[in-house]
């Protein structure tokens, strides 16, 4: 999977040409080699980058009636800021869920540990979160009930 990406990125970048890129290009096959053999060259000739992010931010730019001429640029510019460029994200996950499942939470229905994960893997986003404003929503958005037994926050 990690050449597959840098592969693709050199084909992007003009690194990569001839018979390897058409290899290349060919292993997708949501893309479209005779149109894309055509656009790409186009493209690289109207705008100028030597980064994804720079082509990215030209492709951005653009109108949407430009953005439809390039349509299998943009496919493949899409492919290649979507796709993980490694997998180490699943594998963090999975070393988590290893943590949190313990014997202790063997009883735990699906929704809770999915919830739970989340959590742990993105906690340095729930870290900036304020505990007050999670607290006050808990009670704003119930019966009266928690409002009598929690009172106002």
């Amino acid at each position: 999977m990690l050449n597959r990406f840098g592969d693709i990125q050199k084909v992007v970048l003009r690194l990569m040409q001839g018979s390897v890129e058409k290899d290349v290009i060919c292993a997708y096959p949501e893309l479209k080699y005779e149109a894309l053999t055509l656009e790409l060259p186009f493209f690289r000739r109207q705008y100028r980058f030597s980064s994804l992010d720079e082509m990215r931010l030209i492709m951005k730019g653009l109108s949407k009636e430009v953005r439809v001429m390039f349509s299998e640029v943009e496919k493949l510019l899409r492919l290649l800021l979507i796709s993980p460029s490694s997998s180490c994200t699943a594998e963090r996950s999975f070393s988590s869920l290893r943590r949190l499942k313990s014997w202790l939470r063997n009883s735990m229905k699906q929704e809770r540990l999915n919830s739970l994960m989340v959590c742990h893997t993105h906690k340095d986003i729930l870290e900036s979160v304020s505990i007050e404003s999670i607290a006050q929503e808990f009670i704003d958005c119930s019966p009266d009930r928690r409002r009598d037994v929690f009172g106002k926050y």
